[in-house]
């Protein structure tokens, strides 16, 4: 995948984050919030915040 990306991770998450994943999306900014899985539940103030500040830099960029 070439196109931007963000990924958000929950620093308390269960899942276990990919270590490749910049081997396969190249263009992935990576979050991490102090949070489980359930970032949106649980963080949704900053979840939005990256969200927007993300979207933000890539119309900058255009």
């Amino acid at each position: 995948m070439v196109q931007p990306t963000l990924m958000i991770y929950g620093d308390r998450d269960t899942v276990q984050r990919s270590e490749n994943l910049t081997k396969f999306v190249p263009n992935a900014e990576v979050v991490n919030l102090d949070c489980g899985h359930w970032i949106q539940q649980e963080k949704p103030e900053e979840t939005n915040q990256a969200i927007l500040r993300w979207l933000e830099e890539q119309n900058d960029a255009e």
